[in-house]
C-alpha cells in the first residue's frame, strides 16, 4: 500500500498539492496530473470563498492551513487533487450479479474481510501517520482528537465488535442477526392459514391438492446503498462504510468536505487488503460537491439505490428528503445534547459536577450530536452563575491541555451573540491571546438553539425545577446527561417520551457499545430488506 502511494505520489504534500485517490467499485482511480499554477489560477477565477473547482477530469478541494501553535489560519492553502467520477459508473444496475456473488457471503467472510483491512492498516502505520499529518494541517479539530482517530478506527474494526453489531441490530424473534444475514431462518411458531383457505375447503372440499400451510422463513437481504455523510468528525465516512460492509451491501459512500483524506485512506486499505473480494468490488468511496446536479440527478433517480443514508445539517436533509422519491431513506438529522443539573449539586462538590459536565461538552469538541450545548440548572439565578463559574474553570483546563480553534464564521457568530440578541446575558469567557477559547453564558430569557456556534460555548439556563425544563426537550435532542443519578432515574422515561434518544449519567454521554441504537434506530436493521419465504 505504501509502495503504491509512493509510486503514484498519493497522500504526499508537494508544492501545496495532495493527490487523493478514489475507489469506484473496487477499482483504484487516480487523479490526473495537474500543475500548482493551473490550480491556483482556477481558484483565482472561482473567487475568494471557493472551496472546490473542476478542471478537466479532475476536481480540487481547497482547505486553509492552520498553525497548531497559535490555532490560527496561516493564509496558506492545501489543495486536494481528486478524480471526477461519473454518476453512472457508481450505480449497480445488475442485481442478478449481486445475488450470485456479494449477497451469498457468510458472516465469517465479512469478519475475515474486516480483519484483513485492520491488518493492512497496521502494516501501513507510517502511511497512516502521513495521512494524519495532512489532517493536522487543515482540520479544525484539535490535535488530540485527531490523534485518537487511528486508535478509534482500529478498535471499531475488529471481529468481536462487528459480530456483536450484526447479532444485536439484526436480531429478530429471539435469534441473532448473523443467522438472518447468512440465509433463510425458520420463524418460530409457524404460519397460520387465512380466511381464503377456510373458504376454499367449503367450496372445493378437502382434497390432496389443497395447498398445505408451509413453514415460514425470513432472511435479511443486502441492499444497494448510497451514503451521504457529514464532516463533523473524520470517522463518519468510516462508520457508513462499516455499516455497508456489515450488511454485505453494494455501497457508494460520499465523503464529506473535511474528511476526504480519512475516507480515501480507508478505501485504499480495502483495495490493498482484498482487491478481488466481492465487498471491495462493490464498494465506492468518492467525493462530489453537495448539490451537483451532474451527478446527483442520476444517483437519486428512482431505482438506482434501495437505501439512502443521509447525514448532515437542516438544508442537506431537507434537500435529500425532497429528492429521494421512493427509495427508503435513513435520515441522521442534526441533533444536540443537553445537561440537567439538579439542585443537589450545590450540596455536593460543585467543582466535581462541573468537571463531569465538561466531559459531555467536549465530545468531538462540541460538534457531535451527543455533545452538550445547553445546561438546565435547578436553582436561583445566583446558583446558576456559581455553576457557570465552575464550568468555566473546567473548560479553561481543557483549553490549556487541548487548545481550541475557531474559524472566522464562529468568531463572527459569537460577536453577534454578545453584542446583539444576548447582550444582557452574563458571559464568563476564557481567552487565548485575547480571543475566545471557551466560555459559559447564563441566559435568563429564551435561547434559540440555531444561534449556538458549537465551539466550546455552554448556555446555562436556571430553572425552578428540572421538571419544568422537560418542555424544552424534543426530537432534536439526542442525548441528555443528568445529575444526580436518582433524578435521572426519576425523570428518564418522561425525557425519553419527548423524543430524546439517550438519557445517561452526567459525564457518561460519550460512552458507546457495539450494536447500540443510533438516533432511536438499530440502523443495520433499516439497511437490509427483510424477506419472507
Amino acid at each position: 500500500m505504501e509502495a503504491l502511494c509512493n509510486r503514484h505520489g498519493l497522500f504526499r504534500l508537494k508544492e501545496e498539492l495532495v493527490r487523493v485517490p478514489f475507489v469506484v467499485k473496487g477499482r483504484l482511480v487516480l487523479p490526473p496530473e495537474v500543475s500548482p499554477e493551473s490550480v491556483r489560477e482556477a481558484f483565482s477565477r472561482a473567487g475568494e470563498y471557493a472551496t472546490l473547482v473542476k478542471m478537466e477530469n479532475v476536481q480540487v478541494l481547497r482547505e486553509p492551513v492552520i498553525q497548531r501553535s497559535s490555532m490560527k489560519y496561516t493564509g496558506e492553502y492545501i489543495y486536494q487533487v481528486m478524480p471526477a467520477p461519473g454518476a453512472y459508473e457508481l450505480i449497480e444496475p445488475e442485481t442478478a450479479t449481486l445475488a450470485d456473488g456479494l449477497y451469498r457471503l457468510g458472516v465469517d467472510d465479512i469478519l475475515d474481510y474486516i480483519e484483513s483491512i485492520v491488518s493492512t492498516l497496521l502494516e501501513n502505520y507510517s502511511l497512516a501517520m502521513r495521512v494524519l499529518e495532512l489532517l493536522r494541517r487543515t482540520s479544525e479539530f484539535p490535535e488530540a482528537f485527531l490523534d485518537d482517530w487511528i486508535n478509534s478506527t482500529a478498535s471499531s474494526l475488529n471481529r468481536e465488535t462487528a459480530r456483536q453489531m450484526i447479532d444485536s441490530e439484526l436480531s429478530f424473534m429471539g435469534k441473532p442477526g448473523s443467522q438472518y444475514l447468512e440465509g433463510w431462518v425458520e420463524v418460530p411458531g409457524g404460519a397460520k392459514s387465512g380466511w381464503l383457505r377456510q373458504k376454499a375447503v367449503e367450496i372445493f372440499g378437502r382434497n390432496e391438492n389443497m395447498p398445505e400451510v408451509k413453514r415460514p422463513y425470513v432472511r435479511a437481504m443486502p441492499t444497494r446503498q448510497l451514503h451521504i455523510t457529514a464532516g463533523n468528525a473524520p470517522e463518519v465516512p468510516l462508520v457508513s462504510a462499516l455499516r455497508a460492509v456489515l450488511t454485505k451491501s453494494a455501497a457508494v459512500i460520499k465523503m464529506p468536505y473535511g474528511a476526504t483524506l480519512s475516507g480515501a485512506f480507508f478505501a485504499m486499505a480495502a483495495v490493498a487488503a482484498a482487491p478481488d473480494h466481492p465487498i471491495t468490488r462493490h464498494l465506492s468511496m468518492v467525493y462530489w460537491q453537495g448539490g451537483d446536479e451532474a451527478i446527483e440527478a442520476e444517483l437519486l433517480m428512482s431505482g438506482a439505490f434501495d437505501r439512502m443514508v443521509v447525514w448532515g445539517g437542516h438544508e442537506a436533509i431537507a434537500s435529500m428528503q425532497s429528492r429521494t422519491h421512493f427509495a427508503r431513506a435513513v435520515y441522521l438529522n442534526p441533533r444536540y445534547g443537553v445537561s440537567f443539573i439538579g439542585n443537589e449539586a450545590f450540596s455536593a462538590s460543585l467543582e466535581e459536577v462541573a468537571m463531569r459536565a465538561s466531559l459531555d461538552v467536549m465530545i468531538h469538541n462540541q460538534k457531535a450530536c451527543s455533545s452538550s450545548l445547553v445546561h438546565y440548572v435547578e436553582g436561583s439565578a445566583g446558583q446558576a452563575v456559581r455553576y457557570a463559574g465552575m464550568l468555566q474553570e473546567a473548560l479553561y483546563r481543557w483549553d490549556e491541555e487541548i487548545p481550541n480553534f475557531l474559524n472566522p464564521l464562529k468568531k463572527a457568530q459569537l460577536k453577534r451573540m454578545r453584542r446583539g440578541r444576548y447582550i444582557g446575558a452574563e458571559w464568563l469567557v476564557n481567552t487565548r491571546e485575547g480571543e475566545f477559547s471557551s466560555g459559559v453564558v447564563v441566559i435568563q430569557d429564551e435561547f434559540d438553539i440555531l444561534d449556538h456556534p458549537m465551539c466550546r460555548l455552554v448556555v446555562v439556563k436556571p430553572v425552578d425545577r428540572l421538571e419544568g425544563a422537560l418542555k424544552k426537550l424534543n426530537q432534536f435532542v439526542s442525548t441528555a446527561g443528568v445529575y444526580p443519578e436518582e433524578r435521572r432515574l426519576e425523570l428518564r422515561d418522561r425525557m425519553l417520551s419527548r423524543g430524546v434518544s439517550s438519557v445517561l449519567s452526567l459525564g457518561h454521554c460519550e460512552n458507546l457499545y457495539s450494536g447500540m441504537p443510533h438516533d432511536g434506530m438499530l440502523v443495520l436493521g433499516h439497511l437490509v430488506d427483510w424477506k419472507n419465504s
